[in-house]
């Protein structure tokens, strides 16, 4: 499909169906059906969805199981031109949109290309897809978002919007039990602590699941997972002007994830690892929201701080793999006493916002303000191998960023259906490095070396739209943007045991063009269009050369381009269809000799991009009263597609596509409810790394659980 073609198509007020949560339904007295308006804060003012000018996804809290594990696979599931990429890791998971991403994995705790925010505070790679806890509503907004989200949103920015205290009376228990030992269990609270003036929320999880990867030499199931989470508000408003949001939350995720298994073996997936890996984090927060109205526009500051600890650690030298690679039984290769990595990190961020904006009935709709961004990140190493050289020693490197910025963001209404808005956003990084490296003995490395370093720039961010309204009901918009992310210095000081220094990556700088259109169809259809091309200059490469067993660092140029839609039909009565489709083509150009080294060869396709992303859900709800009974029954089923991508930049790994189903039937009298699920009815292991280690002997990442089937309660007060 050609851009032109695809501009072409898509400048029709007619669509195609699809796309994730759009909207909720209301009934009128006559009980026709009326979609309710979706509001979306992600890009720091309130906007109404469907008159907004960007490619968004907004998915609903009953859209994504409270007992979800893997925020970031439930969340891209359901958004089209995304893929989540888990490395297993805690601090190696992160996503692509429209094909751009980091190309390879994350350099630093802050090298993304995704902003990810929960109310409106970006966190770094190692607080991405936190759990998921009391959430009222998930924003996935596609194209650079740097405007006014801020550093690093160069493909765009995904917002999580959890419930505030607003005096609402709640009080529930959630409950679920399944296959592999899954347990759930939260309870949520909420109301007036003193009437009209000071409200309170609260919500705890506890969760486990056994594990599903069998390990033969440990005689047990890895994959296992544990998870505590906590989140509280206050919320204070002394009079109709001012309101004070004083939130603070606390997780503890542990999980037994295994690294590398052998793909071509007979019960897949099995593991060879002859200890039991260990993978911990832990993420605090605490967060200060005032919000002042005035006559002519409201003021607002939120401060926030974040201490996120990361601790992995396994055998990186799989039992099946090695032993396969060799030629020799598995048992050879077994070893407790060696071949283990042990990496803790620690990261403290500090976040400062200031801003202003119009009043919500104002012609001119506009916002202005400044932001502050500091992280403190150290990485500490322990390693012991045969195999890599670089993967011996003690590593303890220090990485400290700061960045400040100004933004504004402005719509202006031109008449007649035409409106016209724009933003920029001026921001200076400052990044510095302190690394130590003390050997372990292996041969070739030197004893210690100590580097240090510094890079700062400074740049500008910035978008322009113009939109026309065909009716009330159809919009149509055309958009420009730059987008950034920022450069630094690798985390791991790769080259330390050769005694040489680290070099910085540079930024990745890019332009986006997207058309697009949203039109709601009888009261009853939405319809969502958008098609997109991006330039990318400098986009942070990292690859692994066979030759010396080294991983490197560079940077490449690459393009994409595509074409995604999206939307909700009521088929019937109680009857939804909901869906989303994208289709993305990406390529590598401008490839220097130095990034040759790796794989990249020009043309090729940008690892971990997806070609074709499509996502369908049914939802059925039948009144109880219609066969005679109290409450509400209710099911649906999801269906998420993830095409063909390639692991590697030389195109030569092709990861299969995979295929996601979940299911859920209940009932609910208002005060009781009771549903049966299965989760990846298909039982299918999606990839998100491989690499031929021998000619016949693959070793590969896999991401998630298999089937798990269950049932739950809610119990409500």
């Amino acid at each position: 499909m050609s851009v032109s073609c695809g501009l072409a198509v898509v400048g029709l007020p007619v669509l195609a169906l699809t796309g994730g949560a759009v909207a909720q339904e209301g009934t009128t007295a006559d009980n026709s059906i009326v979609l309710d308006t979706v509001v979306i804060t992600g890009r720091k003012r309130t906007e109404v969805e469907e008159k907004a000018p960007v490619s968004a996804t907004i998915i609903g809290s009953e859209e994504i199981p409270a007992s979800a594990l893997d925020a970031g696979a439930a969340i891209t599931r359901q958004a089209p031109n995304t893929n989540f990429i888990d490395y297993t890791r805690f601090g190696e998971t992160f996503i692509n949109i429209r094909g751009v991403s980091t190309l390879g994995s994350p350099l630093n705790s802050l090298d993304s290309t995704v902003g990810y925010s929960i109310d409106g505070v970006p966190t770094s790679v190692g607080g991405f897809a936190a759990p998921l806890l009391d959430v009222e509503q998930i924003e996935v907004l596609r194209g650079p978002q740097g405007t006014t989200f801020g550093r690093n949103a160069l493909a765009g920015a995904v917002n999580v919007v959890n419930r505030h205290a607003d005096g609402e009376r709640e009080l529930r228990v959630d409950t679920e039990v399944g296959s592999n030992g899954h347990a759930f269990i939260q309870g949520t609270a909420g109301g007036w602590l003193m009437p009209d003036t000071v409200a309170g929320r609260a919500a705890i999880r506890l969760q486990k699941y056994d594990g599903d990867i069998r390990n033969p030499f440990l005689g047990e199931h890895l994959g296992d997972a544990k998870l505590g989470a906590a989140r509280g508000t206050l919320r204070f408003t002394p009079d109709d002007t001012l309101t004070i949001d004083v939130t603070g939350s606390y997780s503890r995720d542990e999980r037994a994830n295994p690294a590398y298994l052998r793909f071509d073996i007979p019960g897949f997936p099995i593991s060879g690892e002859d200890v039991r890996p260990e993978n911990e984090r832990t993420i605090s927060q605490g967060t200060i929201t005032i919000r002042k109205e005035f006559d002519k526009f409201s003021f607002t500051s939120t401060t926030s701080y974040q201490d996120i600890g990361i601790y992995n650690y396994g055998d990186f030298t799989d039992a099946f793999i090695f032993g396969g690679a060799a030629g020799v039984p598995p048992e050879f290769m077994l070893n407790p006493l060696n071949d283990k990595i042990a990496t803790k990190e620690d990261e403290r961020i500090f976040t400062q916002e200031f801003r202003l904006n119009s009043a919500d009935a104002a012609d001119w709709q506009w916002v202005v303000g400044a932001s502050y961004l500091h992280s403190d990140y150290n990485f500490d190493r322990v390693t012991g191998t045969d195999f890599f050289p670089t993967l011996n020693g003690v590593f303890d490197n220090d990485v400290v960023s700061d960045t400040y910025a100004a933004f504004g963001d402005v719509t202006v209404p031109l008449g007649e259906g035409w409106e016209v808005s724009g933003g920029l956003r001026v921001s200076r990084d400052r990044q510095t490095f302190d690394g130590n490296y003390v050997s372990n003995g292996y041969p070739g490395t030197l004893p210690f070396f100590t580097q240090s370093g510094e890079i700062s720039d400074t740049y500008v961010t910035g978008r322009a739209a113009l939109s026309y309204q065909w009716s009330d009901d159809v919009m149509s918009y055309g958009s420009i943007a730059r987008g950034y992310s920022s450069g630094g210095f690798e985390k791991t000081g790769q080259y330390a045991p050769f005694g040489i220094a680290s070099p910085p990556f540079r930024p990745a700088r890019g332009w986006t063009y997207e058309l697009g259109t949203k039109a709601t169809v009888a009261d009853r259809v939405m319809l969502r269009g958008a098609v997109f091309y991006n330039d990318i200059s400098d986009g942070q490469l990292s690859g692994f050369d066979v030759s010396t067993l080294q991983v490197f660092m560079t940077n490449q140029d690459f393009r994409s381009y595509g074409v995604e839609l999206g939307g909700s039909v009521e088929l019937t009565d109680g009857l939804e269809l909901v869906g989303g489709l994208g289709y993305t083509k990406s390529e590598m150009v401008h490839v220097t000799p130095q990034s040759m080294l790796p794989g990249a060869r020009e043309g090729n396709a940008v690892p971990q991009v997806p070609e074709w992303t499509a996502n369908i859900g049914l939802n059925y709800k039948l009144p109880g009263s219609t066969v005679g009974v109290s409450g509400d029954f209710a099911a649906n089923v999801n269906y998420r597609y993830t095409g063909t991508r390639f692991s590697d930049l030389a195109n030569l790994e092709k990861m299969d596509a995979y295929h996601i189903v979940n299911a859920r039937i209940g009932w609910d009298s208002g005060k009781f409810g009771i549903h049966a699920f299965v989760n990846n009815l298909l039982d299918e292991r999606p990839l998100s790394y491989s690499f031929n280690f021998a000619p016949d002997v693959k070793g590969v990442y896999v991401a998630g659980r298999g089937r798990v089937f269950g049932i739950g309660a809610t119990m409500k007060w």
